[in-house]
């Protein structure tokens, strides 16, 4: 677990370490729940929730929402990883890779789904 607490999941929407959100040594803003989500979410592989929880994070988002953008954080998941699918094809590959096992508690399977459904450029087989 030590392994997990320490590292990054992946870098595209999971690139934040356990321990700095734990120890509030991150780069970046940390609000309540979702800093807490976001750890619970990673370390029990609930990677759809991690994701969700990375995107509100900061406390830029309200209720779902960008206020300032005025898109949802689900369109703005699948807004990134649009250009991340287009410019770090095998990263996402590998994010996607990673996202397979995801645990079958995790509350939002269909962010997962989501990034499933995007298309890119590299050779990668997914079980449906």
């Amino acid at each position: 677990m030590e392994a997990i607490v320490d590292s990054i999941p992946e870098q595209l929407f999971l690139d934040l370490r356990v321990s700095a959100v734990r120890n509030r040594t991150a780069r970046i803003n940390l609000v309540e729940p979702w800093a807490s989500e976001y750890c619970t979410a990673v370390l029990e592989k609930r990677y759809g929730d991690a994701i969700f929880a990375r995107y509100n994070i900061a406390g830029q988002a309200v209720d779902g929402v960008y206020t300032e953008w005025n898109i949802t954080v689900y369109d703005m998941i699948m807004s990134d990883a649009q250009e991340y699918a287009q410019d770090h094809p095998e990263l996402y590959a590998d994010a996607l890779q990673l996202y397979v096992n995801t645990n079958s508690t995790d509350t939002r399977r269909d962010i997962i789904e989501g990034l499933k459904k995007i298309t890119f450029d590299y050779p990668l087989s997914l079980p449906a």
